[in-house]
């Protein structure tokens, strides 16, 4: 039996001409493809078909296909139709004829698309940034004359939907009506494609193009998935105010796509390039080298450039037995004071250094942020659509975002998931996804009040909750020291008078190719002796605590992964299987180093988590707890507490005027106490 002709009509001696080759060329090498669609309709709707196969079977089929590539499929369709298959009564409604694997000379990034390609075949990669739902697209109406009751079949084509002008049987101008269930739709989906994050250099805006997807090529595609799309450019005339402008706008109508796994290690690397990097991971001062080599324009720096160079490293993700997984990659936040290069380290890495990397402002963040939105907007035709924030955009790669302190609040709740699930819900407008940000993320913030306070709890100098701060595996403060004015002002103008000073000791392109490389191949695993080295830190460290009573808790299970996965991301930065006890003490020097900034406890002088974890630490928590102690006494005494009797009696117990000020302050902001009357207290 033969699947049967949509469309009859008149062809050319050309088109029959085509259709002739593609039967042939359809015997010859996709028998076997196309009976497995016609047995598998509708679960199969589709036969690939390899362009290398098109171009050694006829190469001048394969030139028509891209010139012309309108009438080439046509006649594709209709020489697979005519095919005498041999079936059953169950013979599909339509296989569809795709495309795949254009060559190199076919593809375009999306910013080289100009007015030559309108009407071609092409193919183009990039990031969706915004996916529609998937909606019925009318494709052949069936309408019903309402005069004489004659029902008319009219094929759909572009964006308008085309109605009779006359009725075929009483020649009168209508009224039609559309009969839904007689008609012929298909799915539909609109798509905002990105360009690649890894094609841009130098601050370039990224170029977007519109994707429409029909049929089985539906509902496939989330945004933050990066894809190869093989399609006709198509071209509609912009419309301005009810106005028709000479201006067209582009969109591709897809013929086929296909996902591309999203790897930071994209970078091509030639064996010359192989050669140098394993010659470089020998050199023993290689950690010196790259972390050197990262801004090095910028003065100092030293523990936290080391950090930065272990996160673009990582560490490779832990798949544990019972489907849990533990993330490989490093968070690191630099909280400074201003005009201390923050800014300036965070965009050398995202645009210099990291071979996917995403620069963004958490002050400048578009609707969808630094995360993931359902979005009402006119790409949606008025509906809602998913958009990909900053996060989602850097999947598998790393992520700089600046003014931390200063993101939305809408976005603060998806960032836990992001930091450590490394994932994004969410559930607006009736849709539920997932998308995947598989990245590092490197975070600047500034101070509240301009500089640091050694006095004051982390959490009310930053904007930032401390449930976020306790997912960064590392915390480095930076402050405008006096004493290194004069090292600071030599490096600026050494670097100026003389910018060979700031050479980096490796060429940003040979260091983005030896992460790229490490990454791809090196899997570390933790020998036994350095496990024994980071569990014996940890162990020390938390007796401590539970030897003596009032001693506050110095670490929690956090930081032992942040040493587990900065000892393996120091293993691969020297190409080793293998992270050793120099590994380990590595890791361990810089988290001691970032708990001793952002952890220590300045009326103690000892390593408190809670500073970072809760905000409060632990000899301020006994102080409040002090505090309301001598109000609940005085309550019961007076009916209510005079601030002049608190700090007198506080003081008899070491708490001074200053402290109780600022613990008062405190308890009326956490709604513990009130103040009925100035300079009167009572407990809620």
């Amino acid at each position: 039996m033969k699947i049967d002709n949509m469309e009859a009509g008149i062809q050319s001696i050309e088109t029959i001409g085509l259709e002739s080759k593609f039967e042939k060329f359809f015997k010859t090498y996709y028998t076997r493809e196309i009976l497995k669609a016609v047995h598998g309709y509708p679960e199969i709707k589709s036969i690939y078909v390899d362009f290398d196969d098109l171009d050694r079977y006829d190469i001048s089929l394969a030139d028509e296909l891209i010139t012309s590539p309108d009438q080439t499929i046509s006649a594709a369709q209709r020489a697979l139709e005519n095919i005498d298959l041999q079936l059953d009564d169950r013979a599909p409604a339509r296989i569809n004829i795709r495309f795949k694997n254009l060559p190199s000379t076919n593809k375009r990034m999306i910013r080289e698309i100009r007015s030559d390609d309108v009407g071609k075949f092409l193919a183009i990669e990039g990031i969706v940034r915004k996916a529609t739902d998937v909606r019925p697209k009318l494709v052949k109406g069936a309408f019903e004359c309402q005069r004489c009751g004659f029902v008319m079949h009219i094929r759909q084509e572009g964006e308008k939907l085309r109605e009779p002008f006359l009725c075929e049987e009483c020649e009168k101008k209508g009224p039609f009506k559309l009969l839904v269930t007689d008609s012929k739709f298909v799915d539909s989906q609109k798509v905002l494609v990105q360009e690649s994050l890894e094609d841009l250099r130098g601050g370039e805006h990224p170029k977007q193009i519109s994707i429409y997807l029909d049929d089985d090529l539906t509902g496939k595609i989330t945004p933050g998935d990066q894809i190869e799309v093989v399609g006709v450019l198509r071209a509609v005339r912009k419309v301005i105010k009810n106005q028709p402008t000479r201006v067209f706008e582009i969109f591709i109508e897809a013929n086929s796509f296909k996902a591309i796994e999203l790897d930071f290690e994209e970078v091509m690397i030639s064996r010359e390039d192989e050669d140098r990097i394993k010659k470089l991971s020998k050199d023993p001062l290689i950690y010196e080298k790259i972390r050197d080599s990262i801004a090095p324009h910028i003065y100092g720096y030293t523990d936290i450039k080391e950090a930065i160079m272990y996160q673009l490293f990582s560490a490779p993700a832990l798949e544990l037995p019972d489907g849990g997984k533990i993330r490989g990659d490093s968070h690191i936040i630099i909280m400074g004071e201003p005009a201390t290069g923050k800014s300036e380290i965070l965009q050398y890495v995202a645009k210099t250094l990291a071979p996917r990397g995403v620069y963004a402002s958490g002050k400048g963040t578009s609707a969808a942020g630094l995360t993931a939105a359902a979005v009402k907007d006119e790409f949606g035709d008025g509906g809602w659509s998913l958009e990909a924030g900053a996060l989602v955009l850097a999947d598998k790669g790393i992520a700089c975002i600046d003014e931390f302190d200063k993101m939305e609040k809408s976005d603060r709740s998806a960032m836990h998931e992001a930091m450590e699930q490394q994932s994004v819900s969410i559930a607006k407008a009736g849709i539920l996804a997932t998308f995947r940000a598989r990245c590092s993320i490197l975070a600047a913030a500034n101070p509240k009040y301009g500089r640091f306070d050694d006095y004051r709890a982390i959490s009310e100098q930053v904007n930032l909750p401390p449930t976020i701060l306790s997912r960064f595996d590392l915390i480095f403060f930076i402050r405008d020291i006096v004493g290194d004015t004069k090292e600071i002002a030599k490096h600026i103008l050494d670097t100026v008078v003389s910018p060979k000073e700031s050479v980096p000791e490796i060429e940003p392109d040979i260091l983005r190719k030896y992460i790229a490389y490490a990454r791809q191949n090196i899997m570390p695993s933790l020998n036994e002796e350095a496990r024994e080295r980071i569990e014996q830190f940890y162990v020390e460290m938390r007796e401590v605590a539970e030897d003596a009573k009032d001693v506050p808790i110095p670490l929690t299970a956090r930081q032992l992964w942040a040493i587990l996965r900065l000892a393996r991301a120091s293993a691969r930065v020297r190409l080793s299987p293998e992270a050793t006890v120099e590994d380990a003490k590595r890791a361990i020097r810089l988290v001691r180093a970032s708990l001793k900034q952002a952890g220590i406890d300045t009326e103690t002088g000892k390593v408190d988590i809670d500073k970072i974890m809760v905000g409060v630490t632990k000899s301020q928590r006994d102080k409040i707890n002090e505090i309301l102690d001598i109000i609940r006494e005085l309550e019961k005494e007076y009916g209510t507490a005079k601030k002049v009797e608190i700090i007198e009696r506080a003081e008899e117990r070491g708490i001074s005027e200053r402290n109780v000020d600022e613990l008062i302050d405190k308890l009326k902001r956490d709604g513990n106490i009130y103040e009925p009357k100035y300079g009167n207290y009572k407990i809620v």
